[in-house]
């Protein structure tokens, strides 16, 4: 079956996560016994096992307790109707261990038709409890009942949510309708919350706070007046083709869905559908955190284990019925009421017609067969687990690479369309010339040509002399650490794809020098990327990080990791912490990069610490 509802829901550390988990699925239970419709029968179980709580419904409780105290609890119920076949799953976990996750409880939810296609279910009522009851958190921010007012003090609040790294659910933001009251437009909001609860957190803002929200998420982020704006996970503000991945719902689309009921105003269920898609899309996506794939697993081969018990008879020591374990009883007569069926089982097994000692014999032999049968079965259900895991963990992979060259094409065929655009107007500016102006492209140099791995740019980079014209402005300060690094990346980089996008690099850091030192330009490598009164070499300045987050720069150990080596006459500590960098790709949170330091300024040149895989932040795996 195919997941197509999934929602994470981070409780406080006072929180109980199994025994919230307990009540509120009980609850729901409860709810569906008393609607007629539902084949809910049973609201309670007892204990771990597969419990029968309806005509067609099985409840299926799971219990894992680790070694470090941690404690970890499935409970998914199936149910099969005229129309198909329905799971929910309710995952909950204490982990002792844990930063992040040391209260969690997820859910998911799945359907099929009985011809086995897909179906997209609903938001299960046991959310919706879970949501009321506690305090659920996905990352920092709050996963609400129902819209939240907003005012001008709330703003750096709302901010903190929408730039929070953790957060895997989404923001949804709605600004002010002129002449239409905050606490009339949040009832009316909620309306749109039924397939995304649990999977984003909406926001309504009072008169007033809107100027003031859009003056810190910037032109490219903002949120327009009369809309509603969906950020979804790892917004990006200082890239502008990121604003296209948060979603404006308009107000010309929400004045056409816009219905009434009963008197009230709500919204249509296709707009309602239509606002779910990307937050559920994304937490779907989303890679899980390696504590709940973890308890995941280890509930998967806690139930395996089980079953596989099941399987095996165990290994019986001493005869049944031997001196040494049980005092003499009589033997039974061939006329005892219960021979024939003995005589029938025992045919059965062992294709003998009497009951004597031969026959026993034979019995025994074949429950021991059985008991090999069990054991060679639970062997390879392990083997079969080991498998699924590991195709998992690739199809996740494949996923997350499929979905990174899908933007990657999207995004070259943009700049492909641009450098057209600018073509064709050169070219019609030059044919409107009266001097008749003729271009000439004069070839390449040996030293602009493509790298075709990372350890060419390594070798390009120290001491080739054919490369003076870039080392003379640009410098790898650790080459001996560099080349185990390069390394790494080629195993991963078949195609030299990486390696051509740093050689890009470093020929714009080139340029970049030369533009400071030569045409008097003043400004950081990032301005000269965006700038259009200085020549040189560029790359998309999507491509260029100016600095890194808060939560790495505020970590020791991080700031380890990004320490590299540069001259004493750039530093006389002989190293410094590096923050500006180049990303060959926009979404791959793990594709390498490279690290440089500018010191233009002082010594004229640009130093590169680190090309090589992605260190270590809060997306890496």
């Amino acid at each position: 079956m195919t997941v197509s509802y999934r929602a994470v829901l981070r409780l406080d550390d006072h929180e109980d996560a199994i025994r919230a988990a307990n009540q509120q699925f009980r609850s729901w239970l409860a709810e569906r016994m008393r609607d007629q419709r539902n084949t809910v029968a049973v609201a309670d179980w007892d204990g771990p096992g597969e419990h029968v709580v309806g005509p067609d419904s099985t409840l299926t409780v799971v219990e894992h307790h680790g070694d470090d105290g941690s404690t970890r609890q499935l409970l998914e119920l199936v149910e099969k109707t005229n129309a198909g076949v329905w799971t929910t799953r309710v995952f909950a976990a204490t982990l002792q261990g844990s930063r992040d996750y040391r209260q969690v409880a997820w859910v998911e939810s799945e359907g099929n038709r009985l011809d086995g296609s897909h179906v997209a279910a609903g938001t299960p009522r046991v959310v919706r409890n879970l949501v009321g009851s506690i305090n659920a958190f996905n990352g920092a921010l709050p996963l609400l009942p129902a819209p939240t007012r907003m005012s001008a003090d709330d703003i750096p609040t709302l901010l903190a949510y929408i730039t929070d790294d953790r957060r895997t659910a989404s923001v949804i933001i709605a600004s002010p309708i002129p002449d239409v009251s905050t606490e009339m437009w949040a009832r009316v909001v909620k309306t749109l919350d039924r397939d995304c609860l649990g999977c984003a957190s909406f926001f309504v803002l009072e008169p007033g706070t809107l100027e003031l929200l859009n003056k810190s998420l910037g032109q490219t982020h903002s949120v327009p007046a009369g809309s509603i704006r969906t950020f979804v996970p790892n917004v990006a503000f200082e890239d502008p083709e990121d604003a296209k991945r948060h979603k404006i719902l308009g107000a010309r689309t929400m004045n056409t869905e816009l219905i009434e009921v009963r008197g009230e105003p709500r919204f249509s269920e296709r707009l309602i559908r239509l606002v779910s898609v990307s937050p559920r899309v994304h937490l779907l996506e989303a890679q899980k955190p390696s504590e709940l794939l973890r308890t995941e697993r280890l509930l998967q081969r806690q139930q395996l284990s089980e079953a596989r018990e099941a399987l095996i008879i165990p290994n019986v020591q001493e005869p049944i019925g031997s001196a040494a374990e049980e005092p003499t009883r009589p033997v039974a007569t061939p006329s005892a009421s219960w021979m024939p069926k003995l005589s029938d089982f025992v045919r059965r097994l062992t294709g003998r017609d009497r009951v004597d000692e031969v026959a026993i014999d034979d019995l025994r032999a074949a429950f021991e067969r059985i008991a090999d049968s069990g054991r060679t079965v639970g062997a390879q259900i392990d083997l079969l687990q080991d498998d699924k895991e590991r195709l998992e963990d690739e199809v996740s992979a494949l996923r997350r690479q499929v979905e990174e060259e899908q933007y990657e094409r999207e995004f070259a065929e943009e700049l492909r369309r641009d450098a057209e655009r600018k073509v064709r107007a050169l070219e019609h500016w030059r044919s409107t010339r009266p001097d008749n102006y003729t271009f000439v492209d004069a070839p390449a140099a040996d030293w602009e040509s493509s790298a075709q791995s990372v350890v060419d740019i390594v070798s390009r980079l120290t001491g080739d002399p054919g490369y003076d014209e870039v080392t003379r402005y640009v410098e790898l300060t650790d080459p001996e650490h560099a080349i185990d690094r390069a390394y790494e990346v080629d195993a991963v980089d078949r195609n030299g794809a990486y390696a051509s996008h740093f050689w890009e690099y470093v020929l714009v850091l080139r340029d970049y020098v030369i533009a400071c030192t030569e045409q008097g330009f003043g400004g950081n490598v990032h301005m000269y990327l965006t700038g259009n009164d200085v020549d040189g070499r560029k790359c998309p300045a999507q491509r260029h990080r100016s600095n890194e987050s808060e939560t790495v720069q505020s970590s020791p150990d991080r700031r380890r990791e990004r320490t590299f080596p540069v001259p004493t006459n750039v530093d006389p500590s002989g190293e410094i912490f590096m923050t500006t960098h180049f990303a060959p790709t926009h979404r791959d949170q793990n594709a390498p990069r490279m690290y440089y330091w500018s010191d233009v300024a002082n010594t004229g040149k640009v130093y590169i610490g680190y090309i090589g895989t992605h260190l270590t932040n809060l997306h890496t795996n």
